[in-house]
């Protein structure tokens, strides 16, 4: 076998022969961001860090002087540092207006904005006063936030002007993130916070019914926090970019962390190419939170500029050598492309969807290390995690500290731990059928292997039964049909034909649509036979609709086709 510094020497060489763009790289990347706009349990609520307030309290002393949040100013190349003590201060002025206001204790806020530094003060201050969070994604319409101001009895709204003009119909107080009022903090005031108190109630945008709203503690996100710490091995001196709206908790619990081991937290505020990379590169970044689509768009770009340039064979053979050499030596190997990150990047943490192992596998060739975790709402959010030196890939991991597993003799998985909610806002009945002696019912269906290694196999709901009763994974058809070049998404269900019974049906997002033919007849080659597609259909508009984590909405896609089939029969 080749010697490691040699194998290095001539992995290089044939790196340099593909003259690869990195600006395709960029730009892929952009594309792909633009859609998105505990130790054991009784260890983890300890007297200094049983709720958020008082976690974030311990970081500003203990780390005074370091930088927390770090964005850049609008309208300049300049850049705003806030260390710990500084935000500590913003946040108990913040906090001091919002006594100023009456608010009290339990009473519920609304906080409506992009990602920034102000949204994290406006986080911390509420909570400081004993308020509860209503975070909304960015994207979420007025007829929704009317909804939940009816259910949530809210009065108040932290948003932009822009936002705020938008709203036809609203009755709620303004306080504007960008220029958050302040007033002197009567410390003696302040509420006594528990572990149990309630923190967040997140709701589901665009939820149709009664909108369900996950009820989330401080324990429950303070034990979420620190377990993944441990997890994900977040050090002092890491600087995350963060790019996911923080409305999300994925987004939200890991800057929670980051902020409780003193790194520091660096926000775009726009998603402009030019600012991500200037980010990236002056600011030393070294872990990013993403969700996998985007890390999908950014390898479609890389591989379709070694396709453009005729380098194929070139790029496998570089792969093919890079997963033989040591995970350390690979950063030299592919040193274009790392010096592009900023030349001090460790890792991807990846959620919100399932990351497909060759997609892993991609970048840690390159030497970026590759996260993939699971979770959900209802577990403020991160159930397990893969482990950075550890890697099973396909596995989305194991369950951090404290959080157990177990498997339904449905395969439904079932979670366990302080990290579970409480429940659902209002929702007793819908409560006692998902949360039963403490153990969360996901909706999801999986299995473990005998290292704990948890695996997905679909949401319980997508899970398609055969005439026969066979049950098909409809995920299982979607993987096999996205490894195909030409298919961009496809989304599989199971459809009523005529005579037939409930049949595999796909919708098919193209880059050619004259293939289809044949990426249903190459995607059934692979396929078992009760896993066969049998019939297709192929997807008009230029992308099918989203979530803000850039999940397939799975339902507005078959109401659609629904449509298209009935007016077909007519």
């Amino acid at each position: 076998m080749m010697k490691p510094d040699r194998l290095v020497k001539t992995t290089q060489l044939l790196y340099n022969a593909l003259a690869l763009d990195v600006n395709c790289l960029a730009q892929a990347y952009f594309n792909a961001i633009s859609l998105v706009r505990l130790r054991d349990e009784k260890g983890i609520a300890g007297p200094d860090m049983s709720t958020l307030p008082l976690l974030f309290a311990r970081a500003a002393e203990q780390f005074a002087t370091q930088p927390a949040l770090i964005e850049p100013v609008e309208g300049s190349n300049e850049m705003l540092s806030l260390s710990y003590q500084e935000l500590q201060e913003h946040v108990h002025q913040f906090a001091g207006y919002l006594q100023q206001q009456g608010l009290s204790k339990g009473q519920r806020i609304m906080l409506w904005s992009p990602s920034r530094a102000n949204w994290l003060i406006s986080y911390f201050a509420s909570l400081l006063i004993g308020l509860v969070i209503v975070p909304l994604d960015v994207n979420t319409r007025e007829d929704f936030i009317l909804r939940l101001v009816d259910i949530t009895e809210t009065t108040h709204l932290i948003t932009t002007h822009k936002l705020y003009s938008n709203l036809q119909h609203s009755s709620l107080a303004f306080i504007d993130i960008d220029a958050l009022p302040s007033a002197p903090l009567d410390m003696t005031q302040l509420p006594a916070l528990v572990e149990t108190d309630l923190a967040q109630l997140v709701f589901t945008s665009g939820t149709t019914g009664q909108p369900k709203g996950v009820m989330l503690s401080h324990r429950n996100i303070v034990s979420n926090a620190l377990g993944s710490i441990d997890a994900v091995n977040i050090k002092g001196d890491d600087r995350a970019l963060s790019i996911l709206p923080l409305s999300h908790m994925f987004e939200l619990t890991i800057d929670v962390a980051i902020l409780h081991i003193g790194a520091s937290i660096v926000y775009a505020r726009t998603l402009s190419p030019d600012t991500l990379f200037r980010l990236l590169a002056t600011q030393k970044i070294t872990c990013m939170v993403l969700v996998p689509q985007a890390l999908q768009l950014f390898m479609n770009g890389v591989e379709r500029e070694v396709r453009q340039q005729n380098k194929e064979k070139q790029w496998d053979i570089l792969h093919a050598i890079a997963w033989r050499v040591p995970f350390k030596y690979r950063a030299r190997l592919f040193k274009q492309v790392h010096a592009r990150f900023g030349g001090h990047f460790r890792f991807f943490v990846c959620g919100g969807a399932y990351m497909q192992p060759q997609l892993g596998r991609f970048w840690e060739e390159m030497g970026f290390r590759t996260l993939q975790g699971y979770g959900a709402t209802e577990c403020a959010p991160v159930i397990s995690v893969n482990p950075p030196n550890d890697h099973t890939f396909g596995s989305v991991g194991r369950p951090l500290k404290g959080v157990e597993l177990r498997i339904a003799d449905d395969g439904e998985i079932q979670v366990h731990g302080p990290n579970v909610a409480i429940g659902y806002w209002q929702d007793p009945e819908l409560t006692n059928r998902t949360f039963q002696d403490g153990w969360y019912a996901t909706g999801d269906l999986g299995y473990l292997d005998r290292h704990h290694n948890l695996y997905l196999k679909g949401r319980k709901k997508n899970l398609i039964v055969l005439p026969n009763g066979m049950n098909v994974y409809p995920e299982d058809v979607e993987n096999v049909l996205q490894s195909q070049e030409v298919v961009k998404d496809a989304v599989v269900f199971g459809l009523n034909e005529r005579n037939r019974g409930t049949a595999v049906h796909a919708v098919l997002l193209l880059e050619d649509s004259s293939q289809a033919k044949t990426v249903v007849k190459q995607a059934n080659k692979l396929l078992a036979p009760h896993q066969q597609i049998k019939s297709y259909t192929l997807w008009s508009e230029k992308d099918f609709p989203r979530t803000h984590t850039l999940k397939v909405k799975r339902q507005e896609v078959l109401d659609k086709l629904d449509k298209l089939r009935s007016a077909q029969r007519v």
